[in-house]
Parts: structure tokens; sequence; C-alpha cells
């Protein structure tokens, strides 16, 4: 059976909106994943900073006080720590709903 011009067009029309959608949700998981590499870059240097500051108390001969010399850094890692759980999150919904639209497509 052949197609007519018609269908063949609605055909090719059809895949290019599929490409098309395909390229965003990977465009999308490709960004998520650079800002969790980067949100692990920072959470790596957050914890070099907190190390350091430390070592330096010690070398010093200061006490180090943790409560109240390195909360700062506490926060700063807790927020890090969120902030990469959210976009991993993200990531996975984004994965998900690529998955679940091959899954339709066949």
């Amino acid at each position: 059976m052949m197609r007519t011009k018609e269908e063949l067009t609605q055909a090719i029309r059809t895949q290019f909106v599929n490409v098309r959608e395909r390229g965003r949700m990977l465009a999308q998981a490709l960004k998520v994943r650079a800002d969790i590499a980067a949100t692990r870059r920072r959470l790596r240097s957050t914890f070099a900073d907190l190390g350091e500051t430390v070592y330096t108390k010690l070398n010093a001969g200061e006490a180090v006080d943790l409560a109240e010399n390195l909360s700062e850094f506490k926060l700063q890692i807790e927020g890090l720590k969120a902030e990469l759980r959210q976009r991993e999150e993200a990531l996975k919904v984004i994965m998900d709903g690529e998955a679940e639209e091959e899954q339709a497509a066949e």
C-alpha cells in the first residue's frame, strides 16, 4: 500500500517533532548534569576550606571550638548537599520522562 503525499508529509513532521522533543530533553538533562558537577565541585572546595581552617587552627596551637568556629561551614555544606539532592531529583524526573516517552513511542 502506497502512502499519499500528505500521509508521508505528516509522518515526517511527526518524526521531526519527536526528534526535536528528544533533543530538548537531552539538552535539559545535560544542563542539569553540568549543574550537578558544579555543585559537587563547590562541595569539595568547601570541604577543603573546612579542612584547611581546622588544620591552620590546630597548627597554630589554637583550641578548635567546632560548635562556634565551624558552624558557617556546616551550614554551607548542608545547603550544597540539599542543592545537590534537588538537582539529582530534577535529573531523575527528566530521565524518567524520557523513558516514558520512549515506551509510548514503541
